[in-house]
């Protein structure tokens, strides 16, 4: 059993850092790559400012979607972070901090009008999304209904090793923020146009030569079985952590050249000497 990968990009907006994106994309088409495009409706945080607002970006987003080349998300609706400690699904839970959200802590009806403003202004661009991509990872039980509520059916998140069904809502787990080896499972990177760096580009493309299964996060949806329960996901996703960490030990032994002694190694020994295992 090998590993599927997906690309998504986040902060898609009209003042992000045109030359790293037009950079991923040019790679991403080379491979014949299609990746997720997070965008941000109406953009208020000032942090994802780096360059002068570009006059044709909705004009550029329709002519990817029409050419094929992307999948787009609704990524939040003004990216405007604010301090709710604890009121996010994700987070101390699956040991990261997601201490800031644009929607987790809110109510439901002020959730939904945010949403459903967001879609509009995508619509009047000519763009239409069924996905959704929640700013800094962060979402609550509100969010889910109000996606549910305004025609959403899949999210792009969770900490799971498979596609997981939850609350009416299709989710493919985003675990990684860099391309990395994985045993199994479907596995979304997740890459920020803003902040990456040559060094990651050149990474990245050794990664792309790789004889890896890559793949857009329609076709992933499309093929979602619905036997698979967040249970299941994240069942097999713990087992699968737990022998990438065993595995990177031996393999890190190899690299400085010491032989590893597996037959004296207790299991227990490399368990305890692992970082906390992320649950949901």
């Amino acid at each position: 059993m090998s590993a599927t990968y997906i690309f998504r990009l986040d902060d898609i907006t009209p003042s992000m850092d045109w030359d790293r994106f037009w950079a991923l994309m040019q790679l991403f088409r080379r491979h014949g790559i299609k990746p997720l495009l997070g965008i941000v409706p109406d953009n208020r945080d000032p942090n994802l400012n780096r360059r002068n607002s570009h006059p044709r970006f909705w004009e550029t987003m329709r002519d990817l979607v029409e050419s094929d080349s992307i999948d787009i998300a609704q990524h939040g609706y003004q990216h405007i972070l604010v301090h709710r400690p604890k009121a996010a699904l994700l987070g101390p839970a699956v040991g990261i901090r997601k201490e800031v959200s644009e929607f987790a802590g809110d109510t439901y009806t002020d959730q939904a009008f945010r949403i459903s403003e967001g879609q509009k202004i995508l619509r009047r661009q000519g763009l239409t999304a069924r996905i959704w991509m929640a700013p800094n990872h962060s979402y609550d039980q509100n969010t889910l209904k109000a996606l549910r509520d305004n025609g959403f059916t899949a999210v792009s998140d969770g900490v799971a090793l498979f596609p997981f069904s939850s609350k009416g809502l299709r989710f493919v787990p985003q675990t990684s923020w860099r391309p990395r080896w994985m045993p199994m499972g479907v596995h979304t990177i997740c890459l920020h146009t803003n902040t990456i760096t040559p060094t990651h580009i050149k990474q990245l493309r050794v990664f792309l030569r790789r004889p890896f299964r890559f793949v857009r996060f329609t076709e992933v949806v499309a093929e979602w079985q619905p036997s698979i329960t967040q249970a299941a996901a994240n069942e097999a996703y713990a087992a699968a952590y737990r022998s990438l960490w065993a595995f990177r030990r031996l393999s890190q032994d190899w690299r400085t050249r010491q032989k590893p002694v597996v037959t004296q190694t207790h299991p227990e020994t490399i368990l305890r000497a692992e970082p906390a295992l992320p649950q949901l």
